[in-house]
C-alpha cells in the first residue's frame, strides 16, 4: 500500500472520483485503463498494490485494457458505495423481477428460433404473435438471432467454490486482491460471511475467481494452484477443504477497450429492440442501463405514458 502520504493521495482520488458526475468523467481523454492508471499521482506502490488488482477485478480484466471512462466509471461505484452480493445468489435477482410481474407473464425453457418485429419462432411452441420484441441477452445469443449484430472479444473468467469444515478462514466481509499475483486467484471471499444462506450450519463458503489467460486453465490444474494460493491468502490450511464447483464462462465479460460507445443503439428498428451489457458498459449497471434505454424506445415508439408507480407499470405492462 505504500506510504501513509501514498494512502492518504489515494483515499483523496477515490474521495474525489466519487463526487465527480458522470459527464464530466466520460469528457477526459480516453485510453486503456492501464496508461491512464500510470498518470495517476500515486507511487507505484500504491498503484500496483491496491488500485490495479482492485480495477482489474472490478472490470475482469487484469491486463486493464478496458476503456479509461469506463475504469473511472466503475471506480467511482465502488467509492461510492463498495460492492455488494445478492441474497441468495445471483439467480435471486431474475426471480425477484419476475415475481413483480403478473403471474403467467414469464416462460422459461423456451428455445427461441428466429425474431421478427412482431412474432417470435420457437422450437416446441410454435410461433407467438406480438406487437414488439425485446432481445435481453448475451452478446453472441443476441447476434444469432439478429444477423450483422456486432460481437465483441469477451474476457473469461473461471469461479471456484470451497466448502469449508468448522470456523471460516474470516468472519469479515473482505475481498482479497492478490496484488503480487502469487497464482491464478485475482480475487476471494468468504461469501458466507456475507450471506450467511450460502453454506450449512458449521460450513463456510470461499468463492474465489480467476480471470485472464488462466481462467482457461483445466479445472484441476486450477484448483491445486488456487488451494496454494488461498492458504497463503488466508493464513490457514486448504488441503481439507471441499470443491463444490467450478464455473467457467469463456465469454462471461464483453471487452471494451478504448475507444468504446457505452450507449450502443438499443433500437434496431420499429417493434425490434436489443439490450445487454454488450449494448453499455460491460457490468450489471451497464445492462440495466441499456434496459432502460430499450424501454424507453418501445414506449415512445408504441406512446405509452410513463408511470412513476410500481403497480401502475406492471398494469401497463
Amino acid at each position: 500500500m505504500g506510504t501513509t502520504l501514498d494512502q492518504a493521495r489515494l483515499r483523496a482520488q477515490l474521495a474525489r472520483l466519487a463526487s465527480t458526475p458522470a459527464e464530466r468523467l466520460d469528457a477526459r481523454p480516453e485510453l486503456p485503463a492501464a496508461q491512464a492508471l500510470a498518470a495517476r499521482a500515486l507511487s507505484s506502490r500504491a498503484a500496483d498494490g491496491l488500485l490495479r488488482p482492485l480495477l482489474g477485478a472490478l472490470l475482469c480484466d487484469p491486463e486493464l485494457t478496458t476503456s479509461s471512462r469506463i475504469g473511472d466509471l466503475v471506480l467511482r461505484d465502488f467509492a461510492r458505495g463498495g460492492l455488494c452480493l445478492p441474497a441468495g445468489g445471483a439467480a435471486s435477482v431474475p426471480r425477484a423481477l419476475a415475481d413483480g410481474l403478473p403471474p403467467g407473464t414469464v416462460r422459461t425453457g423456451v428455445r427461441v428460433l428466429s425474431v421478427a418485429a412482431n412474432a417470435v419462432v420457437t422450437r416446441d411452441h410454435g410461433t407467438i404473435r406480438c406487437r414488439a420484441v425485446l432481445i435481453a441477452t448475451g452478446a453472441r445469443d443476441a447476434a444469432e438471432l439478429l444477423p450483422g449484430l456486432r460481437v465483441p472479444d469477451f474476457h473469461p473468467v473461471t469461479v471456484l467454490h470451497h466448502a469449508v469444515e468448522g470456523p471460516a478462514p474470516t468472519d469479515e466481509p473482505l475481498l482479497l486482491l492478490d496484488a503480487d499475483r502469487r497464482g491464478p486467484v485475482a480475487y476471494t471471499a468468504v461469501t458466507s460471511a456475507v450471506d450467511p444462506s450460502r453454506a450449512r450450519p458449521g460450513r463456510a463458503l470461499v468463492t474465489s475467481v480467476v480471470l485472464g489467460a488462466a481462467a482457461s486453465e483445466p479445472a484441476g490444474v486450477l484448483d491445486r494452484a488456487a488451494r496454494a494460493q488461498l492458504a497463503g491468502l488466508y493464513g490457514v490450511p486448504t488441503g481439507r477443504w471441499e470443491l463444490l464447483a467450478v464455473h467457467h464462462d469463456p465469454l462471461a465479460v464483453p471487452a471494451t477497450p478504448a475507444p468504446h460507445d457505452p450507449r450502443r443503439p438499443v433500437r434496431v428498428l420499429y417493434g425490434l429492440y436489443v439490450c445487454g451489457d454488450h449494448r453499455d458498459t460491460a457490468d450489471a449497471q451497464g445492462a440495466l442501463r441499456s434496459a432502460r434505454r430499450a424501454a424507453d424506445a418501445v414506449r415512445r415508439d408504441f406512446g405509452i405514458r410513463r408511470y412513476a408507480q410500481g403497480p401502475a407499470l406492471r398494469a401497463a405492462a
